[in-house]
């Protein structure tokens, strides 16, 4: 994976832009383009305050995931 998105916040993500803690989450697949991939699999973030959405890298290593 790319560095191109902001590492995983965790849980309670902050706000970049009003700093409210908290967001929604929504997983998006890799775009891709014949064998070109356009943007890699990632979380959209959109905060529960200000609406505001940026992306977010997916956990990179599967042991900080936590199951419940």
């Amino acid at each position: 994976m790319s560095g191109k998105y902001a590492p995983f916040s965790g849980d309670a993500p902050r706000c970049v832009k009003c700093g409210n803690r908290g967001a929604y989450t929504e997983w998006k697949p890799a775009e891709k383009m014949g064998n070109t991939v356009l943007r890699e699999e990632r979380l959209r973030r959109r905060c529960t305050r200000c609406d505001f959405e940026w992306d977010e890298a997916i956990v990179a290593d599967r042991s900080e995931a936590t199951h419940e």
